[in-house]
Protein backbone atom coordinates (compact mmCIF):
# COMPACT_ATOMS: atom_id res chain seq x y z
CA UNK A 1 0.00 0.00 0.00
CA UNK A 2 2.60 2.05 -1.26
CA UNK A 3 4.58 2.71 1.98
CA UNK A 4 6.38 5.79 2.82
CA UNK A 5 5.60 7.00 -0.46
CA UNK A 6 3.97 10.01 -2.45
CA UNK A 7 0.28 9.10 -3.76
CA UNK A 8 -1.80 11.79 -5.42
CA UNK A 9 -5.64 10.08 -5.58
CA UNK A 10 -7.70 11.57 -8.14
CA UNK A 11 -11.04 11.37 -8.84
CA UNK A 12 -14.16 13.76 -10.84
CA UNK A 13 -17.78 14.64 -10.42
CA UNK A 14 -19.97 16.35 -13.32
CA UNK A 15 -19.87 15.45 -16.99
CA UNK A 16 -18.37 17.17 -19.92
CA UNK A 17 -21.36 18.98 -21.24
CA UNK A 18 -24.30 16.77 -21.09
CA UNK A 19 -25.71 17.93 -17.45
CA UNK A 20 -24.74 20.69 -15.43
CA UNK A 21 -22.57 23.90 -15.58
CA UNK A 22 -19.50 22.64 -13.72
CA UNK A 23 -16.87 19.82 -13.85
CA UNK A 24 -14.16 19.30 -11.22
CA UNK A 25 -11.17 16.80 -10.74
CA UNK A 26 -10.37 16.58 -7.26
CA UNK A 27 -7.48 14.62 -5.61
CA UNK A 28 -5.72 13.67 -1.95
CA UNK A 29 -2.36 14.05 -1.97
CA UNK A 30 -0.74 12.02 1.35
CA UNK A 31 2.45 9.97 2.03
CA UNK A 32 0.41 7.97 4.13
CA UNK A 33 -1.88 6.09 1.67
CA UNK A 34 -2.40 2.87 3.96
CA UNK A 35 -3.91 4.94 6.77
CA UNK A 36 -6.14 6.88 4.27
CA UNK A 37 -7.40 3.06 3.13
CA UNK A 38 -7.38 1.74 6.64
CA UNK A 39 -10.03 4.44 7.67
CA UNK A 40 -12.31 4.46 4.58
CA UNK A 41 -12.34 0.44 4.49
CA UNK A 42 -13.81 0.99 8.40
CA UNK A 43 -16.26 3.64 7.80
CA UNK A 44 -17.48 2.61 4.54
CA UNK A 45 -18.09 -0.92 6.06
CA UNK A 46 -19.82 0.54 8.82
CA UNK A 47 -22.08 2.79 6.57
CA UNK A 48 -23.21 -0.52 4.94
CA UNK A 49 -24.14 -2.10 7.72
CA UNK A 50 -26.10 0.91 9.18
CA UNK A 51 -27.77 1.89 5.37
CA UNK A 52 -27.65 -1.67 3.48
CA UNK A 53 -29.63 -0.68 0.75
CA UNK A 54 -26.88 2.23 0.00
CA UNK A 55 -24.58 -0.68 -1.93
CA UNK A 56 -27.19 -3.13 -2.98
CA UNK A 57 -25.05 -2.85 -6.88
CA UNK A 58 -21.58 -2.96 -5.49
CA UNK A 59 -19.71 -5.01 -3.39
CA UNK A 60 -17.25 -3.22 -1.47
CA UNK A 61 -18.02 0.89 -2.37
CA UNK A 62 -20.77 3.68 -1.94
CA UNK A 63 -20.66 6.14 -4.25
CA UNK A 64 -20.81 10.22 -2.63
CA UNK A 65 -23.57 10.99 -5.40
CA UNK A 66 -25.51 8.14 -3.76
CA UNK A 67 -24.63 8.41 -0.12
CA UNK A 68 -27.10 10.00 3.00
CA UNK A 69 -25.77 13.45 4.15
CA UNK A 70 -24.96 11.94 7.02
CA UNK A 71 -22.45 9.33 5.32
CA UNK A 72 -20.64 12.40 3.70
CA UNK A 73 -20.05 14.20 6.22
CA UNK A 74 -18.51 11.80 7.80
CA UNK A 75 -16.47 10.51 5.49
CA UNK A 76 -15.26 13.66 4.63
CA UNK A 77 -14.37 14.58 8.17
CA UNK A 78 -12.86 11.38 8.30
CA UNK A 79 -10.24 12.32 5.18
CA UNK A 80 -9.80 14.99 6.39
CA UNK A 81 -8.29 13.22 9.71
CA UNK A 82 -5.55 12.35 8.13
CA UNK A 83 -1.87 13.66 7.28
CA UNK A 84 -3.57 14.88 3.71
CA UNK A 85 -3.35 17.77 1.24
CA UNK A 86 -6.77 18.18 -1.47
CA UNK A 87 -6.44 20.06 -4.48
CA UNK A 88 -8.85 20.71 -7.05
CA UNK A 89 -9.57 21.93 -10.68
CA UNK A 90 -13.10 23.24 -11.29
CA UNK A 91 -14.01 23.77 -15.33
CA UNK A 92 -16.83 26.06 -15.44
CA UNK A 93 -18.11 24.61 -19.11
CA UNK A 94 -20.47 27.46 -19.81
CA UNK A 95 -17.17 29.19 -20.70
CA UNK A 96 -14.81 26.76 -22.45
CA UNK A 97 -14.66 27.08 -25.66
CA UNK A 98 -16.85 24.29 -27.55
CA UNK A 99 -14.14 23.25 -29.97
CA UNK A 100 -12.06 22.37 -26.50
CA UNK A 101 -15.04 19.51 -25.68
CA UNK A 102 -15.27 18.18 -29.47
CA UNK A 103 -12.96 15.36 -27.93
CA UNK A 104 -13.86 15.00 -24.13
CA UNK A 105 -10.94 12.76 -23.48
CA UNK A 106 -8.08 15.36 -24.82
CA UNK A 107 -9.76 18.31 -22.74
CA UNK A 108 -9.81 16.33 -19.67
CA UNK A 109 -6.01 15.40 -19.72
CA UNK A 110 -5.61 18.82 -20.71
CA UNK A 111 -6.87 19.88 -17.17
CA UNK A 112 -5.79 17.38 -15.24
CA UNK A 113 -2.41 18.53 -16.10
CA UNK A 114 -2.92 22.04 -15.19
CA UNK A 115 -4.03 20.97 -12.20
CA UNK A 116 -1.28 17.92 -11.20
CA UNK A 117 1.56 20.93 -12.58
CA UNK A 118 0.86 22.58 -9.71
CA UNK A 119 1.53 19.85 -7.37
CA UNK A 120 4.59 18.55 -8.66
CA UNK A 121 7.35 20.61 -8.88
CA UNK A 122 11.14 20.97 -9.11
CA UNK A 123 11.54 20.17 -5.43
CA UNK A 124 10.49 16.71 -6.76
CA UNK A 125 13.00 15.93 -9.34
CA UNK A 126 14.04 12.43 -9.21
CA UNK A 127 11.47 11.02 -6.86
CA UNK A 128 8.80 8.28 -6.72
CA UNK A 129 5.12 9.21 -7.08
CA UNK A 130 2.15 7.69 -7.57
CA UNK A 131 -0.67 8.36 -9.65
CA UNK A 132 -3.81 6.75 -8.85
CA UNK A 133 -6.90 6.82 -10.59
CA UNK A 134 -10.07 5.73 -10.96
CA UNK A 135 -10.10 3.20 -13.95
CA UNK A 136 -13.81 4.99 -14.96
CA UNK A 137 -12.72 8.24 -15.28
CA UNK A 138 -12.53 9.64 -18.58
CA UNK A 139 -8.84 8.91 -20.60
CA UNK A 140 -7.77 9.73 -23.83
CA UNK A 141 -7.09 6.82 -26.62
CA UNK A 142 -4.63 4.74 -25.94
CA UNK A 143 -2.57 5.84 -28.80
CA UNK A 144 -1.86 8.73 -26.66
CA UNK A 145 -2.79 8.21 -23.10
CA UNK A 146 -2.78 10.16 -20.04
CA UNK A 147 0.04 7.66 -18.53
CA UNK A 148 2.16 8.73 -21.80
CA UNK A 149 0.92 12.32 -21.70
CA UNK A 150 1.75 13.23 -18.45
CA UNK A 151 5.32 10.99 -18.11
CA UNK A 152 6.13 13.26 -21.47
CA UNK A 153 5.33 16.45 -19.67
CA UNK A 154 6.92 16.09 -16.71
CA UNK A 155 10.03 13.53 -17.81
CA UNK A 156 10.79 15.60 -21.27
CA UNK A 157 9.33 18.81 -21.02
CA UNK A 158 10.33 19.67 -17.53
CA UNK A 159 13.02 17.62 -17.42
CA UNK A 160 11.92 16.27 -13.61
CA UNK A 161 13.19 12.70 -14.12
CA UNK A 162 10.63 11.41 -12.60
CA UNK A 163 9.93 7.45 -11.07
CA UNK A 164 5.99 8.53 -12.34
CA UNK A 165 3.48 5.36 -11.59
CA UNK A 166 0.33 6.00 -12.70
CA UNK A 167 -2.54 3.37 -11.55
CA UNK A 168 -5.96 2.34 -12.06
CA UNK A 169 -8.23 0.74 -10.11
CA UNK A 170 -11.35 -0.28 -10.28
CA UNK A 171 -13.25 1.69 -7.59
CA UNK A 172 -15.47 -1.15 -6.06
CA UNK A 173 -12.87 -3.60 -5.58
CA UNK A 174 -11.04 -4.09 -2.22
CA UNK A 175 -8.40 -1.78 -2.85
CA UNK A 176 -9.64 0.88 -4.33
CA UNK A 177 -10.67 2.67 -0.95
CA UNK A 178 -8.55 5.61 -1.66
CA UNK A 179 -9.81 6.60 -4.71
CA UNK A 180 -13.48 6.23 -2.97
CA UNK A 181 -12.13 9.07 -0.73
CA UNK A 182 -11.36 11.04 -3.48
CA UNK A 183 -15.15 10.40 -4.95
CA UNK A 184 -16.25 11.98 -2.04
CA UNK A 185 -14.04 14.96 -1.82
CA UNK A 186 -15.18 15.35 -5.46
CA UNK A 187 -18.42 15.36 -4.78
CA UNK A 188 -17.96 17.76 -1.96
CA UNK A 189 -16.11 20.27 -4.70
CA UNK A 190 -19.12 19.53 -7.43
CA UNK A 191 -22.04 20.06 -4.87
CA UNK A 192 -20.14 23.42 -4.02
CA UNK A 193 -20.39 25.00 -7.15
CA UNK A 194 -23.25 23.08 -9.04
CA UNK A 195 -25.32 23.81 -6.13
CA UNK A 196 -23.59 26.46 -3.93
CA UNK A 197 -24.13 23.92 -0.91
CA UNK A 198 -20.84 24.66 0.83
CA UNK A 199 -21.45 22.18 3.67
CA UNK A 200 -19.39 19.35 2.52
CA UNK A 201 -16.55 21.83 1.12
CA UNK A 202 -15.98 23.86 4.10
CA UNK A 203 -14.99 20.77 5.65
CA UNK A 204 -12.45 20.08 3.54
CA UNK A 205 -10.91 23.80 3.77
CA UNK A 206 -8.42 23.06 6.38
CA UNK A 207 -6.85 20.86 4.20
CA UNK A 208 -7.08 22.25 0.92
CA UNK A 209 -3.32 23.59 -0.89
CA UNK A 210 -4.64 24.50 -4.19
CA UNK A 211 -8.21 25.44 -5.93
CA UNK A 212 -7.95 25.94 -9.50
CA UNK A 213 -10.82 27.61 -11.92
CA UNK A 214 -10.82 27.25 -15.50
CA UNK A 215 -10.98 29.31 -17.49
CA UNK A 216 -10.02 31.33 -14.59
CA UNK A 217 -10.67 35.08 -16.85
CA UNK A 218 -14.01 34.58 -16.87
CA UNK A 219 -15.03 31.49 -14.74
CA UNK A 220 -18.48 32.03 -12.70
CA UNK A 221 -19.42 34.87 -14.97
Amino acid sequence: MYTNERCIIFDESGNLGNSGRFFVIACIDTMECKALHNIMKRKLKKAAELFPETKLTHAHEIKAKDAYPCIKHHIIESVVSKKVQISYIVADLKHVKPYLLEDKNIFYNYIMKILVSHLITEKDKGTRINLLCDNKTTKITSKNSFTDYIKLYFNYERDYRLDLNVVYFDSDAGDAYVVQAADYVANAVYTYYEFENSIYHDILCPKLYRAEKFPWEFFGA
